[in-house]
């Protein structure tokens, strides 16, 4: 890691922040001048440092020479248009200055917002060290590929003979941005200057999302690559039948990644206690730089795997739980899953999908996280179109393909401006339409269909991680006032606005109901998913959308805490448990930690039965 910029990568959960914030801290007590900054919208920095960080360089309190800033999407584009409009106040017309105002008044503006900003730290010149702690996998590609896809848009449109529009305003407005992403690109294919490391832990789905994720970049043309394995467990912790088993699992899986990639790779031990406060962070970074176990020289244990007759040791959950997964008063239920990426929202999502679908409910599970593994979970392909489940009556599944939804979207709209404007226009709004944010766009109106549906009694959304979950189910609210299309087509108002309003009114109504919207998070017994989960709790409140149930994950059960290492995780969890039960009014449900991931419609149906208890 020897480069100015360092990327910090992979799957929700696997402690992206954790191993970013412990290099800031090593480069920093190294004497070089060094700034962390996340683009999570969900960001925990502040949580991780213990003190309030925000969208704007601050000082680390305890540590000389480090900086941090939470990049914030909805400041970041108040000052993106001030940016924008600014030098054009007095200079062009008031009504070609009006009609500019609302054009940056689209929500794909934010997006572009941020990562307008995210390419302001690729080219800093005042750090000696700039250290990026991303969004889960999914959402960072988008934010990698972006400066690539916008460059291209705005020098078409400033080449273009019919006026050099954007969807977001003129290409003569944003030609700073071009040569800013321009320069952002070269930063980040260059390997003497930019690092991307993958976090990973010894699992088969943050594997397969590293080799996917990879093999993006590599088409990016950034090569420059590195992985840290997190949260391998000690020898000496897994002394019980249950434990060995786990520990023999995670061997098999560091022997994979040690054959599937070729980059250099360490490993960090899952320690006793959580990582929070300087101290433990700097007691990370030892294990990085100063005394770095190399995946490569890894010394493989092969422990002795016993037969358990153990059991879960577990309380069954009180049965008025399973009406808050069940369709009332003749009403379809929908049902959310959310959470800090990693926490486990794709497998309880699926184990409840299972459990409402043998209850006898048609049931749909879908999922709109980009980096989603219900692939690997059903162990069967999952498409843009409900499929049914191998082996069940009452359960599909299906994902929304964003590249697809892009173009039923794009037809869509062309089709109706088809049929009332001249060539010319139609050309117009068929390049507006290329642009990157047309994407979001077209995956929030996928979003809205399915949520819409009325030929399934249950659907079950496993949700990308928190920041972007909101933001998606904010989108009705905010596009309820000011239909995006207004953007490409600045005419009144159509059939299809009429028709997009009050599917809008219907999904509104929909999720503000808790007969028929369960809202559930899920989260692991430590403070940063609770101080997350908190946060966007009181966030959804405020479109009044309440949260009905709390599902906390991986936790340990009795039976199976035999030596110090686990009494310490034990005491941990069991404090944070209590915190939970006095920080959320929801009723909460627990899944003890199992000796095997939930993968397989097995395993599923016993998380359902330890999460909801019999069927009936």
């Amino acid at each position: 890691m020897n480069t100015k910029f360092l990327f910090f990568s992979g799957k929700g959960g696997v402690g992206k922040t954790t191993m970013s914030c412990a290099t800031a801290i090593h480069y920093a007590n190294e004497g070089k001048k060094t700034l962390i900054i996340t683009t999570d919208p969900a960001s925990n920095l502040a949580d991780v440092f213990e003190q309030t960080i925000g969208h704007k360089i601050t000082p680390i309190k305890t540590i000389w020479n480090l900086s941090a800033m939470e990049l914030d999407p909805d400041k970041a584009t108040a000052e993106y248009k001030e940016r924008t409009l600014s030098p054009l106040r007095g200079l062009i017309p008031e009504e070609s200055f009006a009609v500019l105002e609302e054009q940056l008044n689209s929500p794909c503006t934010a997006e572009m917002a941020s990562f307008d900003r995210f390419t302001d730290f690729v080219q800093d010149g005042q750090f000696d060290i700039v250290i990026f702690d991303t969004a889960p996998t999914g959402h960072t590609l988008r934010l990698l590929e972006l400066p690539v896809e916008w460059s291209g848009v705005i020098e078409k449109a400033a080449n273009d003979s019919s006026g050099g529009q954007t969807c977001i305003g003129p290409a003569a407005a944003l030609a700073a941005s071009k040569a800013k992403f321009d320069r952002a690109i070269t930063v980040m294919r260059d390997p003497r200057i930019t690092t991307f490391l993958f976090v990973l832990r010894p699992e088969s789905t943050p594997i397969y999302e590293a080799e996917r994720s990879i093999s993006e970049l590599n088409k990016l043309d950034i090569h420059s690559l590195e992985i840290i394995v997190n949260g391998v467990y000690p020898a000496e912790a897994c002394d019980n039948p249950f434990m060995t088993a786990r520990f023999m699992k995670q061997q098999e899986f560091l022997k994979a990644i040690n054959q599937k990639f070729s980059v250099p790779a360490r490993i960090v031990e899952l320690g006793s206690e959580e990582i929070k406060g300087v101290e433990r962070l700097a007691s990370i970074a030892v294990k990085l730089f100063d005394n770095p176990t190399e995946l490569i020289d890894y010394q493989y244990k092969n422990l002795e795997v016993k037969e358990s007759s153990a059991t879960h040791g577990y309380v069954l959950p009180n049965e008025n739980i399973k009406k808050l997964l069940t369709p009332l008063n003749e009403k379809k239920r929908v049902i959310f899953f959310a959470g800090k990426g990693g926490v486990g929202k794709t497998s309880i999502s699926a184990a409840t999908a299972l459990w409402v679908a043998q209850a006898g409910y048609k049931t749909l599970l879908l999922t709109t996280d980009p980096a989603s593994h219900l692939k690997q979970i059903f162990d069967q392909e999952v498409t843009d179109k409900p499929t049914l489940v191998n082996g069940e009556k009452n359960l599909w599944f299906t994902h929304i393909d964003a590249k697809k939804a892009v173009e039923e979207y794009k037809e869509k709209i062309l089709s109706e401006a088809r049929t009332k404007y001249d060539k010319d226009r139609v050309t117009a709004i068929e390049e507006e339409l290329n642009s990157p944010c047309t994407e979001e766009m077209a995956t929030f109106e996928k979003f809205i269909e399915f949520v819409a549906r009325k030929d399934f009694e249950v659907i079950v959304f496993d949700t990308a991680p928190t920041g972007h979950t909101l933001r998606l189910l904010e989108l009705p609210v905010d596009w309820n006032r000011q239909l995006e299309i207004k953007t490409f087509t600045t005419t009144g108002e159509t059939d299809v606005d009429k028709i997009t309003k009050s599917k809008f009114k219907e999904v509104i109504d929909l999720l503000q109901d808790p007969d028929q919207t369960t809202f559930s998070f899920v989260m692991y017994p430590e403070a940063t998913p609770i101080e997350e989960a908190s946060r966007a709790i009181k966030e959804l409140l405020t479109i009044s959308v309440p949260t009905s149930l709390i599902a906390a994950n991986l936790i340990l059960s009795e039976t199976i805490v035999t030596n110090e290492y686990l009494r310490q995780r034990k005491a941990m969890q069991e404090k944070y448990l209590a915190v939970m039960a006095k920080r959320f009014t929801a009723p909460i449900v627990t899944l003890p930690l199992l000796k095997e991931d939930l993968m397989g419609k097995d395993r599923l149906r016993e998380a359902g039965y330890l999460l909801y208890g019999k069927l009936n």
